[in-house]
């Protein structure tokens, strides 16, 4: 506790070139959305899935059921794979070169 003291914030009278880090600006609208085109492929790991989500801008993701659990693509998913719930997907084996995808 002695060696607390307040909080003073930068002066910049004694300190004039201090500058916060500013950071980059990758100029990536700040309100873009990212839409799901469709779903890849899917991997168990134990009892738990992920999906491969392809994205509207080409880019694909790795991501748990909690967050395709709510998507329509993921019916469609399940309509290509002849199966009517996630619970019945098959449990294939990928190894760590395909999952980095």
């Amino acid at each position: 506790m002695s060696l607390l003291r307040p909080h003073s914030p930068n002066d910049d009278a004694l300190f004039p070139n201090r500058r916060k880090v500013q950071p980059y600006d990758f100029s990536t609208p700040d309100k873009m959305e990212w839409y799901v085109n469709k779903i890849v492929s899917c991997c168990w790991t134990g009892r738990k899935i992920e999906f491969l989500v392809k994205l509207n801008l080409g880019d694909s993701t790795w991501e748990p059921l909690t967050n395709c659990n709510e998507l329509e693509v993921l019916n469609n998913y399940l309509t290509l794979n002849d199966v009517k719930n996630w619970q019945d997907l098959p449990k294939r084996v990928m190894v760590m070169s395909e999952r980095k995808q």
